[in-house]
């Protein structure tokens, strides 16, 4: 699933693409709390801004529970009343019928509290189905696993040692309206002017949370879609050749079109600091015709923001 995006800064204001807001549960009239934190390696620096409707005092409560159950009448409201019985509050979740009438599958972030235990959830469950309890009847599983929101929000989401992390100021809860995200004034004083930079929105539907990378000033953003042999090697053949020509690939989908036979890579790619940047889609062209197999370029564009 592609649940990423590229967007320019508007007036100190990060804009969410309708895609990602809908993936991620937010819209206009939310808080989000947001933690900046800066990279520094090898002379360069970057910022990662991560944002979250909840707030980060909540975090150690947070897990995630999965309940399969039959797909019929009454199935979520068994699952819902275990969950209450048990002090336990229901956050965001989605509700799919994975086989119609047989089943389908509840996951849901929830906040234990202070009076539930994460083991003891499934303990119950286990030990009620042994009872035939008619409460559980048309549950058939239970999975649960605690959040990773603690974690990102307050390390960050490289776990890459030596990387030069450093924490640099938390906000929140700020709203999020028509306009998007506007960066709080804490932020802009570490930030520095950031009107018109480019950056990439990139989604965690499993813990909630968003985060913001800031490119390079010098970034220049192009699109490559590639046709491929759908073999061992196909994609380092290709992603080698673009590394060789200083290309930087930022987000990159792959896709079987034929099992076995062909498959499509699609990137999008940095080729701010390229040689010759002007040239590259001639220079793809003529790698590609190197290559033992059949290659294609299907697009190569810049990327309008």
């Amino acid at each position: 699933m592609r649940l990423w995006e590229f967007t320019k800064v508007r007036g100190s204001s990060i804009k969410l693409s309708e895609r990602i807001g809908a993936a991620m549960g937010l819209e206009d009239g939310n808080q989000l709390y947001s933690v900046l934190f800066k990279y520094e390696q090898e002379g360069s620096k970057s910022y990662e801004l991560i944002l979250s409707a909840f707030g980060p005092d909540s975090y150690r409560n947070l897990s995630h529970v999965t309940i399969h159950m039959r797909d019929v009448p009454g199935a979520l409201a068994q699952a819902a009343k275990f969950l209450s019985d048990r002090g336990v509050n229901v956050l965001n979740s989605v509700s799919l019928s994975v086989i119609s009438d047989v089943g389908m599958v509840w996951k849901i972030l929830v906040d234990l509290g202070f009076h539930c235990e994460l083991d003891l959830i499934v303990e119950d469950f286990v030990s009620l189905v042994k009872k035939g309890d008619p409460g559980v009847s048309k549950l058939d599983h239970i999975e649960v696993q605690r959040s990773e929101m603690n974690r990102i929000f307050t390390r960050g989401s490289s776990i890459r040692s030596g990387s030069g992390k450093m924490e640099q100021r938390r906000a929140g809860p700020d709203p999020l309206t028509d306009a998007g995200y506007y960066l709080p004034t804490c932020f802009q004083d570490v930030l520095g002017e950031v009107e018109g930079n480019t950056v990439m929105m990139v989604a965690d539907p499993d813990n909630w949370l968003l985060t913001v990378t800031f490119l390079r000033e010098d970034s220049r953003l192009v699109r490559i879609s590639l046709s491929l042999p759908d073999s061992p090697g196909a994609i380092h053949r290709v992603s080698d050749s673009m590394a060789s020509m200083g290309i930087n690939l930022l987000s990159v989908f792959t896709k079987v079109q034929i099992y076995h036979q062909r498959m499509i890579l699609d990137a999008v790619a940095d080729i701010g600091r390229c040689d010759d940047p002007d040239g590259l889609e001639e220079r793809i062209l003529e790698a590609l015709g190197r290559l033992d197999g059949d290659y294609e370029l299907m697009e190569y564009s810049a990327v309008e923001l």
